[in-house]
């Protein structure tokens, strides 16, 4: 009856020691979405290596006829090892709280006296076993802290699925832009061939001199050199796109997005209003205000001593009998009563409220940067688009036939030519600034992801 009595007491002791939330439940679905199709990634295409490494093979653009700046963000999605890192690291924060909420261990110990005395009897023999009981509620408020961590994980693995974005749309852009520069340049070799054509003809017609054709050559094989430069930047372009998107090769498909077609974005004070409530520092600058909340909780709560609890069955070789041994043990908390942790983690609430105010003011000072840079890019586009553009040819075309009348010098007209030159770049160095500029207030916001599969049911960054 003894026996049946202590199999079942240890039992429940080990059962009670050995409970914990062992089930993984993601709360973001964010996260989970993105973390799953890595997973899937992971498990379809890793290989090992002859040194046992783990490697994952690049996602390629087999199957796109062209090359939209959301499908190049989605396969940087799945090439990003930075993302596959922080993907890792919420499964190991994740670990952390299983192993915050375990409850410890109880254990066996067995003590004989006297053996092999020679008088032919021995003392006593017990079989103790003894728990550790956790008071004040310390496994679930570890637990908490540990939660928090993977909370915080989880907001910066959003954070760079939002920074691997914006990295791979201005690469994007870059190399849509170094294509319109090349056009443009290819357009200037058309005009500086038609000026060519029309001083040659002067000259011919005697109504101009041989400089006047030197020069309309010398125009035209500068036009060359800055084409051939252009094409060179173009392809540069395509292989930093390439290397953006986690590929090594060039990205030799046609880029369907155009650098005239210009981002929409809200205006500047909902684009910080976004980023006050969703940007990845902002949540990660909570998390850690609440993460110093429970460190502090857990703090105050280990100044309560745990009690050991021990039962066990003794014999005594002299008196020939059974008995049961119980205790209990308790700390006396008189000279460490967790007082300097209590400090600490006080002082780490108060820390972390003021890192959230230095975060915010941050992220106000940078919209503030960006929109400026946003503003004056879509003005200055604008009034090349609509004035200067316009203008700038006209001029040019109306000085070319004033040329080919003999009413206007070789000089003029190459300074009219040179204004359209200087304007079409102009223009799409200010696309460029653009486009760069709504990446990084988009980046700022981490409120839109038009990336991300619609199958996941997210619109625009929310969940629906």
């Amino acid at each position: 009856m003894l026996t049946l009595k202590l199999t079942a007491l240890m039992g429940c002791l080990l059962v009670a020691g050995c409970a914990g939330p062992m089930d993984r439940i993601w709360d973001d679905p964010i996260y989970r979405d993105n973390r799953e199709r890595f997973q899937r990634a992971d498990v379809e295409t890793a290989r090992l290596d002859t040194r046992g490494e783990f490697n994952a093979v690049p996602r390629t653009l087999q199957g796109l006829d062209q090359l939209t700046v959301n499908d190049a963000i989605r396969v940087a999605i799945g090439n990003s090892p930075g993302l596959r890192r922080a993907g890792y690291e919420v499964d190991i924060a994740a670990g952390r709280v299983i192993q915050a909420g375990l409850y410890p261990n109880p254990a066996f110990a067995f003590e004989a006296e006297a053996i092999g005395a020679e008088a032919g009897s021995n003392g006593d023999t017990t079989y103790l076993l003894e728990q550790e009981i956790v008071l004040g509620g310390k496994v679930g408020k570890a637990k908490g802290v540990a939660e928090a961590d993977r909370l915080a994980a989880q907001a910066e693995f959003v954070a760079e699925e939002f920074a691997v974005a914006a990295r791979v749309s201005r690469a994007y852009f870059a190399a849509v832009t170094a294509r319109e520069r090349l056009e443009s340049r290819r357009q200037l070799i058309e005009l500086a061939d038609r000026l060519l054509n029309a001083a040659t003809a002067q000259v011919d017609a005697g109504a101009a001199t041989e400089p006047d054709q030197l020069r309309a050559e010398v125009v035209r094989e500068q036009a060359q050199i800055e084409f051939e430069s252009a094409q060179l930047q173009f392809e540069a372009a395509k292989r930093s796109l390439g290397s953006a998107m986690g590929i090594e090769e060039s990205v030799d498909l046609a880029l369907s997005n155009s650098a005239q077609q210009l981002p929409t974005l809200p205006d500047e004070k909902a684009i910080l209003e976004a980023a006050l409530e969703a940007n990845g520092r902002v949540k990660l600058a909570e998390l850690a205000i609440e993460r110093a909340r429970r460190a502090h909780s857990l703090a105050q709560a280990q100044a309560i001593p745990n009690v050991v609890a021990s039962i066990g069955p003794r014999y005594s070789d002299l008196d020939n009998e059974w008995t049961i041994d119980a205790g209990l043990g308790i700390e006396i908390p008189l000279f460490d009563r967790n007082q300097g942790d209590i400090l600490a983690t006080r002082a780490g609430r108060l820390s972390s409220a003021a890192a959230l105010h230095e975060v915010q003011l941050d992220l106000i000072a940078e919209i503030s940067d960006a929109w400026a840079a946003y503003q004056a890019a879509r003005v200055a586009v604008s009034r090349y688009d609509e004035r200067v553009l316009p203008k700038a040819e006209r001029t040019l075309d109306l000085t070319r036939q004033a040329y080919e009348r003999g009413k206007a010098d070789y000089l003029r007209l190459l300074d009219a030519q040179q204004v359209v030159i200087e304007s079409r770049i102009a223009f799409v160095d200010a696309l460029q600034r653009l486009h760069e500029a709504a990446a990084s207030l988009r980046e700022l916001a981490q409120t839109e992801a038009p990336w991300r599969d619609s199958s996941t049911g997210q619109i625009n960054g929310e969940v629906q």
